[in-house]
Formats: structure tokens, sequence, C-alpha cells
């Protein structure tokens, strides 16, 4: 699939009156493609650039209407028999562009994760949602790893600022900032994770490296530093991998060294785990637990104790 970087990019969902990502209400704009592989992603959907087949297998009635050559020029969807759930060929799958059988799935047991928008395309539904924002409101962005079409991305917040609506973007800073820079001249709120603070556990969890990512979030708490933004830093909370004190402890050093003054905790949720039944993907994360109530409080006061702000999850002021 070629795209237009400047002017094209693949979307997976846009979500309208959110109050728990950035001030205000706000509409959310999730881009494709990521740079990570967290094991416990909520959003599988994201990883692959591409728009891909979902497989609601609850919704389908096996009537096998989306099968056959005429259907599927790929010949990627079979079945074993009459009453049979059908089997997609991910590997031809991913050869097609236009995915017709989700077209001729009357009962939406087939869906795609993705859809392209051109940059009108995307303000022109974004406009839809202004009058609904109310004071403060305004959209954030999100993946996915937004960098990975950071092009797009940039040009459509330096878009948003010329009608003069609140920018907030959520990343991983898991990208060069020669790739960050240009996104962050046009953002208000900045939501920057930190999965971990070993290299070696945080690549273990995320298939990446973590030098660059904290670098980069260094250079964002820079940027509020000079008032150009405001900087939140999120670490997802995942039991018997980050959650320990010496992690804990290790990410409050480097936020106070940084001069990063507010985190928000998050409590991993398995939300997302019908979705990698979905992509026919495992999910590597069925093992987890998550965190008590009692367990984020104490994270959370540990982090207070040294003289940082923190929110619990969706307890925010913003």
């Amino acid at each position: 699939m070629k795209l237009d970087p400047e002017n094209e990019a693949v979307i997976f969902d846009i979500q309208g009156f959110s109050v728990h990502d950035g001030p205000g209400a706000r509409t959310l704009v999730f881009f494709k493609g990521c740079s990570l592989h967290c094991f416990w992603c909520s959003n599988p959907e994201s990883l692959n650039m591409k728009p891909e087949i979902m497989y609601r297998r609850t919704k389908c009635v096996k009537c096998h209407q989306c099968i056959g050559r005429h259907i599927c020029p790929y010949d990627a969807i079979s079945a074993e028999g009459p009453d049979t759930f059908v089997t997609i060929d991910r590997s031809k799958c991913a050869q097609c562009e236009d995915l017709p059988c989700v077209e001729e799935c009357y009962h939406d047991a087939l869906g795609i994760a993705g859809e392209v928008y051109t940059l009108d395309e995307l303000m022109k539904r974004i406009q839809r949602d202004m009058p609904y924002w109310g004071d403060g409101g305004g959209v954030t962005v999100g993946g996915g790893e937004i960098a990975v079409q950071h092009r797009f991305v940039a040009n459509f917040l330096k878009r948003l600022h010329a009608q003069n609506v609140h920018t907030a973007v959520e990343s991983s800073s898991a990208a060069p900032w020669d790739h960050l820079k240009d996104i962050y001249e046009n953002v208000d709120f900045a939501f920057n994770d930190i999965k971990h603070m070993d290299p070696e556990k945080h690549k273990a969890g995320t298939g990446g490296d973590n030098k660059m990512i904290l670098e980069n979030i260094e250079k964002i708490a820079q940027l509020a530093q000079e008032g150009k933004l405001r900087q939140i830093i999120r670490i997802p909370i995942i039991v018997g991998y980050n959650d320990d004190d010496e992690n804990i402890d290790a990410t409050i050093a480097f936020c106070k060294k940084i001069g990063a003054n507010e985190v928000n905790i998050l409590p991993y949720h398995r939300l997302g785990e019908s979705k990698y039944e979905q992509l026919d993907v495992e999910y590597k994360g069925k093992a987890l637990v998550a965190p008590t109530d009692e367990h984020m409080k104490e994270i959370a006061e540990r982090i207070r104790a040294a003289g940082l702000t923190c929110y619990i999850g969706s307890d925010t002021p913003f």
C-alpha cells in the first residue's frame, strides 16, 4: 500500500467525547503502526500499518458467503465443512488492498481495522465534533505510535493549531528525534510512556531499547520547562514486570532529573484480549493480573513521597 506520507494516513479508530486523555471533552484519533510490541498491548490492531481483517466469531453465522475467488481474489478464506467457522490465511490476506470480503459479510463478523484518511477528510471529521467539546476540549492523537506516520501527524497538528484547537499526543517516544520534533511544535499536552527503566527488561517486554526513548522524553521535558507544552509521564503498571520498588524508584529519579513533575499510573487491564482472537494472534499477556487498588495506591504514595504529583488511572484533573 503506497500512501502520500504528507497527506494520507491509516487510522484505526476515532472516538468522540473522551474525558480522560487531555483537558475537557476531546476527540481521540488512533493511528496505525507501532515501533514497539509490548506483550500486554490492548490495541493489537494498531501494530501493523496496513488495514487488516478483524474476524468476530461471535457474530459469524457460518454462511460462508465470504469464501471463493469471486469474493476474495487471493482465496484467503476457507472452511473445513458446511457448519464450521471460516479460517483466514493472513499471509494471503496481507496481499489484498481492498478487502472486499468485508462488504459481503452482512452479519458484521468481518470488519476492517484501519482506514485511509487524507488531511482534508480527517479535518472534516474533526469539525463534526467541535460543537460538542465545550470549553477546554480538543483533539488527542495516539496509536500505535504516532511517530510511525510522523509527517502526516505533524501536518495534522499544525492544521489543528491553525484553527486554535487544543492538541494532545500520546506517545512511547520510540522514534528518532527528527521524527518527533516537528510533531511537538504544535502540541499543548504531551503524554509520554515509560514502560521500564532497565534497558534489558524494557527490551524483553516491548521489543525495543529504551535509550532513545528516555533521551526523547528528556527533550520533551525541556519543552515543558520552556512553557511550550504540559508533560505527563504515564506508567502502565504491569504486575511482575515494572511494578517493583526498584523500577518505580528509578522512574522517580529519572523524572526528577529531567524536571518532569506529573506522573499518571495506569493499571493493566484485559479489555483488548478479544482483539487478539479476532486477528488470529497469540495474546502473550494471558498470565497477567490487574494490580489491586491497594497496590496502585502504594505506588502512587511512593511517587508522591518523592515530591512528584501522581494520578491513578482516570482520576486526573485533565
